[in-house]
């Protein structure tokens, strides 16, 4: 165990050191990952995702909804390209003590940690990055945290071998796009972190499939509260959608 701990520390530390956590991206950690009580040992996690959106992925622009100033363009006409990552992948590993769990790990290459409470039917599950620094200083100039609180209901005919559960969370997500200055169309843009609120829903279910092997498939429903899609100058709201693939070890 001290092994595995140790060893996470180093992930973490060097992660950082090299991203200069000049992209911050993290989500929701994994619900059912989570409320995996397992057998007391250290537990293992591994999280792939597929992250989509409403509306198309052409023609269009994200624009803050509540316009604000970037630190490196003088010019206020600046957007950031409607794109955005797919797939999500993330590792951490979790400790059990009793009803409580604390853990940590890699949303790609932002290091998070996690802490919360965990029982039969219920649990709260607390995330954050701790990268609260970046190399290049854009629209989030001071504040680069990112992190959340999801509420997990857990039905009561669940047991060890098959759990059900549904999800509720409040989040500030961080994500990759390119800014690009609106004055110059023919410019290539820079790599910066976006983060927005989002409010959302979910459900998973989960079971154990070997001695030592445990596996959930999530679904994630997320509302923006920051951003809008402007399409020929109508806002429409982005409602964002995420499966995910959870494989537990112990």
């Amino acid at each position: 165990m001290k092994l595995n701990v140790i060893f996470l520390a180093i992930v973490l530390f060097l992660s950082g050191v090299l991203s200069g956590c000049s992209l911050s991206i993290i989500h929701p950690p994994s619900a059912s990952a989570f409320m995996e009580k397992g057998d007391g040992d250290l537990q293992k996690n591994v999280t792939a995702s597929y992250m989509w959106r409403n509306g198309p992925y052409k023609d269009n622009v994200f624009q803050p909804y509540n316009k604000m100033k970037s630190s490196l363009l003088p010019n206020e006409d600046y957007y950031y390209e409607d794109w955005e990552w797919n797939f999500q992948a993330s590792f951490d590993i979790q400790k059990r003590f009793e009803n409580f769990k604390i853990g940590g790990g890699l949303d790609w290459l932002t290091p998070f940690l996690q802490l919360g409470y965990v029982s039969d039917y219920f649990g709260v599950m607390g995330w954050s990055n701790i990268c609260l620094w970046q190399i290049g200083k854009y629209e989030h100039a001071y504040v680069q945290w990112g992190g959340g609180i999801t509420i997990i209901e857990q039905l009561p005919f669940c047991f060890r071998k098959l759990r059900i559960g549904l999800t509720q969370h409040i989040s500030r997500n961080g994500r990759e796009s390119y800014m690009r200055d609106g004055s110059d169309m023919f410019s290539y843009g820079s790599s910066a972190p976006i983060f927005y609120d989002e409010i959302g829903a979910g459900a998973y279910v989960a079971g154990i499939v070997g001695k030592r092997l445990g596996m959930g498939l999530e679904f994630r429903y997320g509302r923006d509260l920051t951003y809008k899609i402007v399409e020929k100058e109508h806002e429409r709201a982005i409602h964002r959608f995420a499966l995910a693939l959870s494989v537990q070890l112990w």
